[in-house]
């Protein structure tokens, strides 16, 4: 329900929470809890809330500027990857400008392997990105290299059957002056 906060507002929001058995009192806590504009005051709304999250974030916000990219950084109480695997920061990164929607977002999560038999827990960052994004700000930036076409054919075998077809078709392609890619499965 909170992911929807820039969509439907504030008040929607509680609206929701209230429905699915939150006091009204602590929806509208949540709610000014993810307008908090940086650690600080995210540790000033939340009381004894969650200690180690408020460590974990300072954390990152120490390394970040040790590292010499606090700059980079803008803290977002309100950012809320949908996934429940997080267990721990979740981030979204965007241009500098801020004119486009999200690059990529990811976070923590500790127990994902688990779901696919790791018998133990191993701590993971992962993020995913967006291709469509990725043009529009290499577009918006002039930045989008002109690649001159490498191959002409791509010759593919649909299954075993087919592969030694599909190597002579690629040889004699090539034979021919043609530049070949060859997929083989």
């Amino acid at each position: 329900v909170v992911d929807k906060l820039d969509k439907i507002g504030d008040d929607a929001v509680v609206e929701e929470l209230v429905n699915l058995g939150v006091p009204e009192a602590t929806a509208r806590t949540i709610i000014q809890i993810m307008g908090a504009k940086s650690v600080q005051e995210l540790e000033t709304l939340s009381g004894e809330a969650d200690k180690e999250g408020l460590n974990e974030l300072k954390e990152l916000f120490s390394q970040a500027e040790s590292y010499g990219f606090a700059d980079f950084l803008i803290f977002d109480a309100s950012v809320v990857r949908g996934l429940a695997y997080y267990t721990g920061v979740v981030f979204e990164c965007f241009d500098r400008s801020g004119e486009l929607r999200a690059i990529c977002g990811g976070g923590r999560y500790d127990r994902l392997l688990s779901l696919y038999g790791s018998k133990q827990e191993i701590p993971c960052v992962g993020f995913g990105f967006g291709d469509c994004v990725i043009m529009e700000l290499l577009e918006m930036k002039k930045q989008l290299p002109t690649l001159d076409q490498e191959t002409d054919f791509v010759v593919a075998a649909f299954s075993k059957d087919m592969l030694p077809n599909a190597m002579k078709v690629a040889a004699d392609l090539r034979k021919a002056g043609a530049v070949v890619d060859m997929l083989p499965n």
